[in-house]
């Protein structure tokens, strides 16, 4: 199978159900022509690739689970914005668009998917599979699918997989066969291990001197010429048909009855206390009259090692504290739980061979008072009870807005649901006056679940829309009434935002400026320590020794490849790993390393080789197809999903 992010999917459930990616060099598209739109070509599109487009909900979808992946685990959860702000959103849109862009190739070379190479790969992957059959199980996908993305639907999945298998098919034959030479990962090494020594002059923004502010005019000039960040959010009007679990759980009443019932059900399905386990050992016989024999040496009290050296066994199959179906023959564990004592038994197995099983311990099944159990089982039915009144009333009402062309406050009348409109509101959940929709505490806002808001704002205008699942497990359905489109905000509310800019672009070209004068004096022959002479405060001078293979703290990666590729006594400039300070640096020596490869990373350098030169020719295959495919990204569409448009 292809080694795409797909195929890992037996690591992960979730890198398949949520869309599939492939690994390929992603970071150079924008050489090949994906450009930005500021017009928008479709209002549900995040990008256009040729005649096809990414929907805004496939975009949506991929950028909130690799949101999940990288929150898992990290000691603080990266929000939205921040995601948005570190080019989230361009890596999933790269990703996205590559997938696009095999997708039309693999249609252009009439790629087509064996229906059996797509049952073998789920199959494969364990997850959708019967456990006791260990085959495909529609019901196993259907409950995978509805617990981690209800959206997804069967259909949908396998569309995923003949997806999957004809860009495996279309990608292999430009990557079969590919050998890197040891020698490149020979010189691969040297040159990441290549030592510099290297004087760094750093200049802070104290270096320069403060500017006084600009005009009203000159600032609102400033403001025109990069009117993107002073623009107010699109704003909709809608109507909201919503009932959430906690509306529906008080009117929910739970019998004696059902409280018994569900608490012998969950210790019967074992969710409840333990159940009785059994060690025992399965002793293979040559016939029944051996099996006897064994049975009644190990019942008269001789110990197993002798009953195994007198007949001569093989070493018996031991179970230590196992369930009834954990033997390897279902006959040994069913006549395992039959015995009543610490005994033997002699079993027929299913291949009508003979077993002699010894039980050595009985470990009882525990089970718990069910007053301690009593609340948590009242709130388990409780809220059981109160989806399936969700689920009917949501299918009555997709039933009638779907068969009867019911409205959306006609449905909500029919089924005792409220339906309410609400005045325009940003994909923040704000009304025009800065107020957020957060409700109270009894009755949420709108505002408190990201899911009805992005909802709010995928959705076209005037078309009562289908039911969908809230965040917290209720039922929403909206109609997008009136849509008040981004327009600039009023300079008086935008002032004093655009002046913080306005400065930091000015101290940005003042650093960049002085740092231009300071190189051309250093080149010239003037010591960083003359230079730093005439300033009293806001540089700094270290010496640093730097090699390839680890990142040198305090700079940008533009001044780190520079001093990389300058000679000894160069002078060389570029921005701090803050964006803004301005940091001069010069070679003082070059240590190259004559030591051999090591042999440890030997073999990862040679696989680092082969994917180098594999990035190249998969660059080159994207250029060919970008080419006749141009990609153009609707940034206002994105930012209006992301709710990043603020």
């Amino acid at each position: 199978m292809s080694q795409s992010i797909f195929g890992s999917f037996k690591k992960t459930v979730l890198g398949f159900l949520f869309g599939v990616l492939v690994v390929m060099l992603l970071a150079g598209l924008s050489m090949f022509g994906v450009t930005d739109a500021f017009t928008s070509q479709s209002k549900d599109a995040a990008a256009t690739v040729g005649d096809e487009k990414i929907t805004l909900r496939d975009f949506d979808s991929f950028f909130q689970r690799q949101l999940s992946e990288i929150n898992q685990g990290a000691p603080e959860r990266m929000t939205t914005k921040q995601a948005y702000q570190r080019g989230l959103h361009v890596q999933v849109l790269n990703t996205l668009i590559t997938e696009k862009l095999i997708q039309i190739d693999a249609n252009d070379l009439g790629v087509a998917v064996n229906n059996r190479d797509a049952v073998a790969l789920l199959e494969d992957l364990e997850v959708f599979n019967n456990e006791i059959t260990g085959k495909l199980d529609q019901n196993k996908i259907l409950e995978v699918l509805s617990r981690i993305d209800r959206n997804k639907s069967p259909k949908e999945l396998e569309q995923d997989v003949h997806d999957q298998i004809r860009r495996d098919q279309t990608l292999d034959s430009i990557k079969a066969g590919l050998i890197a030479p040891s020698l490149f990962a020979d010189q691969q090494y040297k040159f990441m291990t290549e030592q510099r020594t290297v004087k760094l002059l750093r200049l802070g923004r104290d270096a320069i001197a403060a500017q006084s502010d600009p005009s009203d005019e000159d600032l609102q000039a400033f403001i025109k010429e990069s009117p993107n960040g002073y623009i107010a959010p699109e704003y909709r009007r809608f109507t909201l048909l919503r009932m959430e679990l906690e509306n529906v759980l008080p009117d929910i009443e739970v019998s004696e009855e059902e409280i018994k019932n569900q608490f012998e059900y969950k210790i019967k399905a074992g969710q409840l206390g333990t159940a009785e386990t059994r060690s025992y050992q399965q002793l293979v016989a040559a016939d029944k009259t051996q099996a006897d024999e064994i049975t009644a040496a190990l019942n008269s009290g001789k110990n197993i090692d002798a009953v195994i050296a007198e007949f001569s066994l093989d070493a018996p199959l031991i179970y230590e504290n196992a369930l009834p179906g954990a033997s390897s023959d279902p006959t040994a564990g069913e006549a395992a739980f039959m015995i009543d004592n610490i005994e033997a038994v002699s079993v027929e197995n299913s291949f009508g061979g003979w077993f002699s099983i010894a039980l050595t311990q009985i470990t009882p099944q525990t089970i718990p008072d069910i007053k301690a159990e009593r609340a948590n089982l009242i709130d388990e039915l409780q809220t059981n009870k109160a989806k399936q009144v969700l689920y009917d009333a949501s299918k009555a009402i997709q039933d009638g807005i779907s068969e009867d062309s019911l409205t959306l406050e006609e449905a909500g009348l029919a089924s005792g649901i409220s339906v309410a409109s609400f005045d325009y509101i940003s994909r923040l959940g704000e009304t025009e006056d800065g107020q957020r929709l957060e409700g109270l505490s009894f009755a949420k806002g709108v505002a408190t679940d990201d899911l009805l808001l992005k909802e709010i704002f995928l959705a076209e205008p005037g078309f009562d829309g289908d039911v969908f699942e809230t965040t917290e497990g209720g039922i929403a359905a909206i109609r997008v009434d009136q849509i008040k489109e981004s327009a600039p905000r009023p300079f008086a509310d935008v002032r004093e935002q655009a002046l913080t800019a306005w400065h930091l672009k000015k101290a940005d070209e003042a650093l960049a400026s002085l740092s231009d004068d300071l190189v051309d004096r250093a080149s010239a022959g003037e010591s960083f320590e003359d230079l730093v002479a005439e300033f009293s405060v806001g540089t700094e001078i270290a010496e640093t020794q730097m090699i390839r293979a680890a990142q040198t703290p305090g700079l940008g990666g533009q001044i780190i490849v520079r001093l990389f590729e300058a000679r000894i006594g160069q002078t060389v400039r570029g921005t701090a790993d803050n964006g803004l300070d301005r940091v001069i640096g010069q070679v003082l020596t070059i240590t190259p390393n004559t030591d051999p490869i090591v042999d440890a990373i030997s073999g990862t350098l040679s696989e680092q080789a082969k994917e180098a030169i594999n990035a190249d020719i998969q660059q080159a295959y994207h250029a060919a197809i970008l080419a006749d495919n141009p990609a153009q990204t609707l940034t206002a569409n994105i930012e209006r999903t992301l709710g990043v448009d603020q």
